[in-house]
Formats: structure tokens, C-alpha cells, sequence
């Protein structure tokens, strides 16, 4: 590959019938520098050209098949070949074969024999003045062209001269012959309209006396049509020793569409092109305009503003195109629906000029009356827009629908001037939307309260995490099979020093709503892990933190990256970690998230769905999602056990969930009865206040620790007597197991042979026994038939590293064995399977014990 050093090597087409010419030539021009391609006759030569588009062609001129006259003019007609410079190879010394050859479009000639050593030289120079003359006709192209775009042209006159010398577009402009360039003074003064003609000539005569030139802009008669043209002329002298004037060069310039541009600006900065509607400059005229005159003659005004409601979906999902159409639609349907004391701002016309609708810009628009004498009329002016506004569009062969947010502010009462009008009938606009959109609201003077304390939080909130205000609560979890605390969820938490303690439900959408709920959220992400952490080190025996994601974290490309990040920075297990999403994001973008979701599985971190049944998700696309968890949303928990209709969709979400091998915890549990009805229908896991309300920290370490002791207590949380065997013939894995599974809360029995397990099997109600294969004291497998036939209610699970496989699917065809484990064992798949386990074998007694069966 050459490197950015080095030269460029012409590129040299050779077309000549004698081998050894070519030869001679090729050598000699190579060695000068330059590329060389050959061509034995002018038939090839420009095949040649079409293929390799050479910098310069040599070419003889006495060929066989095409000779150098015909090749030449050939090569003239090809594209890119005007340009090429050509060199005539000839032996021919008479003048007719030379004109000839430039009559046939050679550049230059050369005779034979040939200077060799100057051969390269020549050639060289003759690509520099080809490359200087393209240049220039470039050059003079452009300007031609400039000045043309321009419309902008040269004249010069000398001082002993009657006659201006014009350029062609001075003479188009001012419609001469441009094939006359000399031009007599009194024809160049009669295209000038009479009333300006005298100006002209002073000026022109200005210009030969001594001293500063300035410019003209006049007017002239136009060749083409009854209007008048606008020029601007600009000048510029040539004087002898002396000072006396010799020559003056001018130019002169078609500025009329400069000219109107000028006459109309005032008015097109007033006007939105879009809608041809005002736009919030002039509205603020008028609105200044028409509040003067109602406190003059003492009259209430009144601005209406609107939004239209859901347009940025319409015009993402459409195009702007139709988003434009839209706007163009809702000007001409608000022009119909106010009255014509309403009064509709254009400025098309005179008679307009009272109007005043105008487009603030985006979907934004306003109202103003004038004249009003009773809110009530307002009000049915909005309503009359609301009205128009909502009926359906035809748009680019779409159907759209569109309604409008309505604020109201009037004059006095709301602002005495343009400004304070404008923001408070803005703010009653957003009052409209965020109490359901397609509403009309008046203002009242608490929003202003609102609006105070809004802008005094997002203050504060920005200096929230710098000042250590933010913290988290914590709200346990219980497995209601075993009683225990088996996950923590992390809850903010702002306590200001401004603002006093501030609920989750008025900061946490300010934050959503400003982005800064991305900088909280990796906040409380890296908090809860480091807590998480340490509760582990200390011993508390914690088996998952929940961290609730917001929509716009987990929109983040980086957002796995960022787990990943914390998970390695805080020494967090990736399991130990859970993170809850809305059931309704799933439903915005379920592409999107189901490859994010699938990027977290991939860390090891569980994933939970939050909120659940409130979000009309899809079933197939949830079954397609990486999920550990659903939480069945506190609305549907909270009469669970007194609404049939809260009792059948809580019933159905557990059955569900348990059949796409999901656990369900329950939200909002705040009383007994909705704990045994949940754990009647085998509910997974609850969170609620009748277990407890969120805890600061050392609270809840506390609680960790007074759980413990109550559980051996009777009452609600205390999970049920499960009675566990563990197997092993090796005291370290029996050691191992039983260290892993005691802090699940059951019933641990532990035996070193087969005949130990038969005895303890006989003396307690064992509802699981978790053996290994290779047990001792029987003979193989037996022993597991024979727990089978000994305690058929006991569900028997084996584990081991080197088994038959053949010998597993017989004990299990057989009834033999409920499952198989390989060692070595995962630590959460044995809970999971355990859990399980003990479901399945409670569930036969618990149907028998239903209600009216006793």
C-alpha cells in the first residue's frame, strides 16, 4: 500500500501500431514518473480509454483500422474524454495533416523521431496547461453560474466614452440584447421609471467627483412583466496620478425578492408557517392590546390554552407528515368552532385583524375573548372546542382521534397582565391533563401553591442524594410454607430539610418526570446491595433483596452493565439480588423488553413482575419472559377474603403461576384473614403491614432476630411442621446439607444408613426424605421401594453423582422416587425443589380439610 507521501503518477494511454515505438516510449515515460497502459491502434486505444480514464493520451497518427484523426475525435465524444489532453505522434511536417490533427481535437503535436529524454517533460507541461485551462473554464463556469444564482452582473465605463460596456446578465436584467454590449448612456437611463430616473443620474454623475462612493437601490422597468424590479448598484473608480477618473466598474444586482422578503418580515416573524396562524410573539401583542382595552373600558377577557392530548404518539407512530396535517386541521376546526365575537386570529386581511387564535408552538394553541361576561360563556366556548376538536380525522389514509386539554384563565381575576395570564391559564391546561386529559379546567389560585411547591421539590430532589436526605426502608417478605423471612424489599425513602419527610407518591413521579430518577435509582440500586451484603456478613440469613426498577432505568442501554457493575462492586451474589418491573412496561415495548430482560437472567439475578393484573399483559408473551416471580398487585389482596371476584383472580393468578413454574408473592396483606386465605391456596410468599410496615435498618435487623424466636411460637406467620430426612452415608455432605436447609425452617433428621431412615420414618410424621443413592445396610435401589412400601405419603427425593440411568427412569416409572438430584447439589435449586416438594405432599390433606367436608 503507498503511503500519504507518495506522488501521484500520471496515468498515460499510448496508441500506436509499432511494437517497438510503444516500447521505446513506454520505458522513457515510465522512468520520467508515469503510469503507461498501451493500445496497438486507435480501434483499441479507445476501448482502452473507457476502461482505464487516463490523465493524457499519445497517440500516433498513421494506424491501421482508426487512425489518430478519427481516434481522436472519437475519444472527444466519449465521456470524460473533452477534457483529456491529447498528443499527436506524427511524421508529418505539412501544415494540413497539423490542422487536421486539431481539427480532430488533438491538444498538441509532437514529431517523429522522437526526443526521448524530453518526452517526459513534455508531457508533463502538457498536462500542466491542460490542468491551468480546465481551471479557468471552471473558474469563469462558476462564476457565470454565481453570478447567474446571484442575479448579479458587471458594467464599466470609461470616462471618454458615451457607451456603458454591459455583462449578459446586467443586460438580462435590465432586458437589452446581451449579444450588444455596448450600450449608449441614454438607453441604459431609459430603464429607469421616470420618477426615479433623475435620482439615478445624480448619482451616476456623483461618481466621477472626487471622494467616498456609496451604493444605490433603485428602481427598474421590468422586460418581462408590468412590475417594477429592484437593483442594488455598487461602484467602484479608477483614477490617474492626477485624480482624474478614468474608468469606473460596477456591479449590479436583481434584489427584488430581497426587497419583498424585507417589506414582509415583520409579518412572517408574527405568523406560524405551518398553521398561518400567530404565534406566541404576536399573541402577546394582542393579548397586551386587548387586556389595555378591557381595563380601560372595564371589561373581564378571558385566554383559553390548549394541548392536544396523546399527539406526540400520533405523530411518532405516523410520521410528522401526518402530525403537520393534524395541526393544520385543528387551526381550521378551531376557527369554525369559536363565534365570530370569539374573534380568530390571521392576519390575511384588514378585517382580521381583531382575531385571535394563535399556535404557541408543538400541539399548543390558544384562545383569547376579548369580551366575556360570565365564566359560563367560557366555558361553553371550551366545550364547543372540545366538541369540534374530538371528531374523527381522515389523515394520510389514517383514522386519527384527537382531544384536547383545556386551560381557562380569566382577566383580572387570574392576572392583570399578558404573562401572568398566558402561565396561569398554562398551568390550568396541565391541571386538565393530569386530572384525565380531554377536560377543560379554570385556574385557581392554589395551583400557583402547587406549582411553588412542585419547583421548591424538584430544587431540593436535585440536592437530595449530595446531602444524604434519600434513604431506604425495608420491608420484609415471608414464605408462608415455612414461616420465614425469606426477602427484604428496598423502599425509598426523603426525609428534606426544606420540605419536611416527603411521600414516595408526590417525589418519585417529580423524579420520573425531570430524569432524575436515573441517578436515584442507581443509588438505591448500589444501597440495597451494600445492605444486602452486610445483613449476609452479620449472619442474618437473607436470602433476596427486591429493588424496584423504574421505566426510564430500565430503558437504559448501559442498564445491565450498570447491575453487573454494582453486583461486582458490592460482592453480591447475583441471586440474592431481585428486580421488580411493572407489569405495564412489559406492554410499551415487549421487544425491547425481553431483550433486557433476558441480559439481566444472563447476570444470575432473579426478576419479578410488579403490580400484577393491573397491566392486561399478554399470557403467551409472559410465558416467553425469563421470569422467578409475580406480585399480585394490594388492589386485588385488599378484599381478597370478601370480594369473590378479588378471591377467583388472586386463585387463578397463584394456579397460573405455579403452572409456568413462577412464585407469586402478595401484596397489601393487612390482616389475618387475608394471610389464611392466600396460604389456603398455596400463595407462595406475602408482603404487607400485618407482617410489618417498612423499617429503617437497625429496625429491621431487629426483627430478623425476634422472628427467629417467635417462630417456635404458634400464630399466623408460623409456617408449617415440615418434617424433613436427610439421608447420607457421608457425615461430611449429611453435615453440608443440614448447615444449608436449617435456616428454611424445617424439621431436620438426618441419618448415616438405610436402617436409621427406616427408624425415624417409623417414630415422625417425615413428609419429604432427601436420601442419597448410595445408601448402606440394603441391597441397591431396594431401599426406596421399600420407603415406598413402608410410607407411600412420603415423598422421596434422590441426589447422587454416578447412577444408572436406566436404573433412575424405573424407580421413578415404578413410584419409587418423586425426583432425582445431581450432585453436587445447587443451593437454591434444592430449597426450590424442597419447597416444592412439601407443597405437594400437603395439598392431598389440605383438600380434605376444606370447609363443609368435616
Amino acid at each position: 500500500m503507498l503511503s500519504a507521501s507518495t506522488p501521484h503518477r500520471p496515468l498515460v494511454l499510448l496508441i500506436d501500431d509499432d511494437l517497438s515505438i510503444r516500447l521505446l516510449v513506454s520505458v522513457s515515460l515510465e522512468q520520467a514518473g508515469f503510469q503507461v497502459e498501451q493500445a496497438e491502434n486507435g480501434r483499441w486505444g479507445v476501448e482502452k480509454f473507457e476502461q482505464v480514464h487516463p490523465d493524457v493520451v499519445l497517440m500516433d497518427v498513421m494506424m491501421p483500422e482508426m487512425d489518430g484523426f478519427a481516434a481522436s475525435a472519437e475519444l472527444r465524444r466519449r465521456p470524460g474524454g473533452a477534457q483529456v489532453p491529447i498528443l499527436m505522434m506524427t511524421g508529418l511536417d505539412d501544415h494540413g495533416s497539423i490542422d487536421q490533427a486539431f481539427d480532430a481535437g488533438a491538444t498538441d503535436f509532437i514529431t517523429k523521431p522522437i526526443n526521448y529524454p524530453l518526452l517526459g517533460h513534455r508531457v508533463r507541461y502538457l498536462l500542466r496547461a491542460s490542468a491551468a485551462m480546465n481551471s479557468l473554464r471552471e473558474s469563469e463556469r462558476r462564476l457565470a453560474v454565481a453570478q447567474r444564482i446571484a442575479r448579479l452582473g458587471h458594467w464599466d465605463w470609461r470616462a471618454d466614452s458615451t457607451t456603458f460596456h454591459l455583462s449578459e446578465e446586467v443586460c438580462r436584467i435590465i432586458g437589452l440584447d446581451p449579444n450588444a454590449p455596448e450600450v449608449p448612456f441614454e438607453a441604459v437611463f431609459d430603464c429607469v421609471p421616470e420618477k426615479e430616473r433623475s435620482r439615478v443620474r445624480q448619482w451616476f454623475a456623483s461618481l466621477q467627483e472626487p471622494g467616498d462612493l456609496a451604493g444605490l437601490n433603485h428602481w427598474i422597468l421590468n422586460p418581462k412583466g408590468p412590475e417594477l424590479r429592484y437593483v442594488r448598484q455598487q461602484v467602484e473608480a479608477i483614477r490617474d496620478g492626477s485624480g482624474r477618473l478614468v474608468q469606473l466598474y460596477g456591479t449590479l444586482q436583481d434584489i427584488t425578492e430581497l426587497q419583498r422578503a424585507e417589506e414582509r418580515i415583520r409579518q412572517l416573524a408574527f405568523i406560524d408557517s405551518l398553521t398561518r396562524l400567530p404565534n406566541r410573539e404576536l399573541l402577546k401583542d394582542r393579548l397586551s392590546a386587548a387586556l389595555s382595552l378591557a381595563k380601560r373600558h372595564g371589561r373581564r377577557a378571558a385566554l383559553l390554552f390548549l394541548d392536544l392530548d396523546n399527539f406526540k404518539r400520533i405523530n411518532d407512530t405516523l410520521g410528522h407528515s401526518v402530525g403537520d396535517m393534524l395541526l393544520q386541521a385543528t387551526a381550521e376546526r378551531l376557527k369554525l368552532s369559536v363565534r365570530q365575537s370569539d374573534t380568530v386570529s390571521r392576519l390575511e386581511s384588514p378585517e382580521d385583524q381583531n382575531e385571535t387564535i394563535a399556535r404557541l408552538g408543538g400541539d399548543e394553541f390558544t384562545v383569547l375573548l376579548p369580551e366575556v361576561r360570565r365564566s359560563e360563556d367560557v366555558a361553553n366556548v371550551a366545550e364547543r372546542i372540545q366538541t369540534a376538536l374530538s371528531q374523527p380525522l381522515v389523515l394520510g389514509g389514517h383514522e386519527v382521534f384527537i382531544t384536547p386539554s383545556i386551560g381557562i384563565a380569566i382577566f383580572p381575576e387570574d392576572g392583570d397582565n399578558s404573562e401572568t395570564l398566558l402561565k396561569n391559564a398554562d398551568m390550568a391546561m396541565y391541571l386538565a391533563k393530569r386530572q384525565g386529559r380531554n377536560l377543560y379546567r379554570f385556574f385557581d389560585a392554589t395551583l400557583n401553591e402547587a406549582a411553588l411547591k412542585r419547583l421548591t421539590m424538584e430544587n431540593q430532589l436535585r440536592k437530595a442524594i449530595d446531602q444524604n436526605d434519600l434513604s431506604l426502608h425495608y420491608q420484609p417478605q415471608l414464605d408462608l410454607p415455612s414461616g420465614q423471612i425469606s426477602g427484604v424489599e428496598a423502599l425509598l425513602r426523603w426525609q428534606s430539610p426544606v420540605l419536611g419527610s416527603v411521600s414516595p407518591v408526590d417525589f418519585i413521579p417529580l423524579a420520573e418526570e425531570t430524569g432524575l430518577i436515573i441517578p436515584i435509582g442507581e443509588w438505591v440500586l448500589r444501597t440495597a446491595c451494600q445492605q444486602a451484603k452486610r445483613w449476609q456478613e452479620q449472619g442474618v440469613g437473607l436470602q433476596r433483596m427486591a429493588v424496584n426498577i423504574s421505566v426510564l432505568q430500565f430503558v437504559q442501554p448501559s442498564f445491565p452493565g450498570l447491575v453487573a457493575r454494582i453486583l461486582e462492586e458490592t460482592g453480591l451474589a447475583p441471586e440474592a439480588l431481585e428486580l421488580e418491573i411493572t407489569e405495564s412496561l412489559l406492554m410499551k415495548d415487549p421487544e425491547g423488553a425481553t431483550s433486557i430482560l433476558q441480559a439481566l437472567k444472563e447476570l444470575g439475578v432473579q426478576l419479578a413482575i410488579d403490580d400484577f393484573g393491573t397491566g392486561y399483559s399478554s399470557l403467551s408473551r409472559l410465558k416467553q419472559l425469563p421470569l422467578d416471580r409475580l406480585k399480585i398487585d394490594k388492589a386485588f389482596v385488599r378484599e381478597v377474603n370478601l370480594q369473590p371476584d378479588d378471591a377467583a383472580i388472586a386463585t387463578a393468578v397463584i394456579a397460573m403461576a405455579e403452572s409456568m413454574g413462577l412464585r407469586v408473592i402478595a401484596e397489601g396483606v393487612e390482616n389475618e384473614a387475608q394471610l389464611r386465605f392466600l396460604k389456603s391456596k398455596n400463595c407462595d410468599e406475602v408482603q404487607g403491614y400485618f407482617l410489618s410496615r417498612p423499617l429503617p435498618v437497625d429496625e429491621l435487623t431487629k426483627m430478623f432476630q425476634r422472628h427467629q424466636k417467635n417462630m417456635t411460637e404458634p400464630s399466623a406467620f408460623a409456617g408449617d411442621t415440615r418434617v424433613l430426612l436427610i439421608a447420607d452415608p457421608d457425615p461430611a455432605s449429611l453435615a453440608t446439607l443440614a448447615e444449608t436447609l436449617r435456616p428454611e425452617g424445617y424439621h431436620l433428621l438426618t441419618a448415616g444408613n438405610a436402617q436409621t431412615a427406616l427408624d425415624l420414618l417409623t417414630s415422625h410424621d417425615v413428609g419429604v426424605v432427601l436420601a442419597d443413592f448410595q445408601l448402606s445396610g440394603t441391597h441397591g435401589d431396594q431401599v426406596f421401594r421399600c420407603f415406598r412400601e413402608l410410607h407411600p405419603k412420603t415423598l422421596r427425593i434422590v441426589m447422587g453423582d454416578d447412577c444408572g440411568v436406566e436404573q433412575m427412569i424405573e424407580l421413578i416409572n415404578d413410584g419409587a422416587i418423586y425426583k432425582f438430584l445431581r450432585k453436587p447439589l445447587s443451593g437454591s435449586l434444592l430449597r426450590e425443589v424442597l419447597r416444592k416438594a412439601f407443597l405437594t405432599h400437603t395439598r392431598p390433606a389440605e383438600v380434605d380439610a376444606l370447609p363443609g367436608e368435616h
